[in-house]
């Protein structure tokens, strides 16, 4: 059995349904130091075959609740979800694979190897969600501010494109392949989540930093399209996220029945930004069976109302939107 967040469960702290959780109600110091704000909780067993990895799981439950009240009352409007990370576990590892690529530029260039790519974690991290040349533009001010010849931001999205999508590729061969499921590429509850605000009638939208038409297709491999209203991938004259989020609003969604799901920075404080709702989706890539740790402070630095490690949650839609 694995435990999603070691040294801060114990059978100490109780089985089942826990509730709301404060510092004060468990012993644990590893968890009081982790978990400082109110969360649910549920530890229960799963079997899971995530990735194409079979096994049974002690899986930790959690909505981390940041801001009390974060919504109205009334359920959401319109919901919307990014696509990497997200929904998608497609490019999962993309973070490692890009600093690694960076890295070849910066280590020659950089007195000090580790806190080059400690800065260079901090921008791509910060423009998670933008298309990747925003990530690219900062990664060649980077290099430019230590006296390296750069090359364009487009070139360097071109090879860490080809990069990922080494990886990427092999993945949806596999998928069509039937050697993984689509709920394998997936975090868990995904397709349950989407097809459970499908019927009760919401708006779904979804949003991403990635190309257009890679978004599309993927959603279609994965059986999830039918699922969205309208799709925003990055396509020149196409709608950003804060675009996307002022259109719902001027079209007469009030700003807090809008309901984001996200895990970059950049979602997360455009929706704090117009007043919705930001679920932050903190998932520990590629199991998402707990939270990663890094993630989860980025989420909330952004302003997240909420921190989830998944959608496994039966109770994720009441806590967060207020839906039964």
């Amino acid at each position: 059995m694995r435990s999603s967040l070691s040294g801060s469960l114990s059978p100490d702290c109780g089985t089942g349904w826990v509730g709301i959780w404060t510092p004060g109600d468990c012993a644990h110091a590893a968890a009081q130091a982790i978990w400082p704000s109110a969360v649910r909780r549920v530890i229960r067993p799963l079997i899971l075959n995530q990735c194409g990895t079979g096994g049974a799981w002690q899986n930790t439950i959690l909505i981390e609740q940041l801001r009390k009240g974060a919504h109205s009352g009334a359920p959401p409007q319109a919901v919307i979800f990014d696509f990497d990370g997200t929904l998608t576990l497609v490019r999962a590892g993309w973070m490692p694979l890009m600093l690694d690529m960076m890295m070849e530029t910066l280590g020659p260039l950089a007195a000090d190897g580790p806190r080059s790519r400690s800065d260079a974690e901090v921008y791509v991290a910060r423009l998670t969600g933008k298309d990747t040349v925003h990530q690219m533009r900062a990664f060649a001010e980077h290099v430019r501010a230590l006296g390296g010849l750069t090359r364009s931001p487009e070139d360097y999205k071109a090879e860490f494109l080809a990069r990922i999508g080494s990886a990427s590729d092999a993945r949806l061969t596999a998928l069509q392949r039937r050697e993984l499921s689509a709920d394998d590429l997936m975090v868990p509850g995904s397709r349950a989540l989407l097809e459970r605000l499908r019927a009760a009638g919401l708006r779904i939208f979804l949003a991403s930093g990635t190309d257009h038409e890679v978004v599309c297709t993927e959603a279609k491999l994965l059986g999830i399209d039918h699922c969205f209203e309208a799709v925003h991938g990055s396509a020149p004259g196409g709608l950003s996220k804060l675009e996307l989020l002022n259109c719902l609003v001027d079209s007469g969604v009030p700003a807090a029945r809008i309901l984001m799901f996200g895990d970059g920075q950049v979602e997360i404080a455009d929706t704090r930004q117009v007043g919705g709702i930001a679920v932050g989706v903190a998932s520990d890539e590629p199991h998402c069976l707990g939270i990663d740790l890094k993630k989860r402070a980025w989420l909330i630095r952004a302003g997240a109302d909420y921190i989830i490690p998944n959608y496994l949650e039966p109770d994720l839609l009441r806590v967060v939107a207020g839906i039964a």
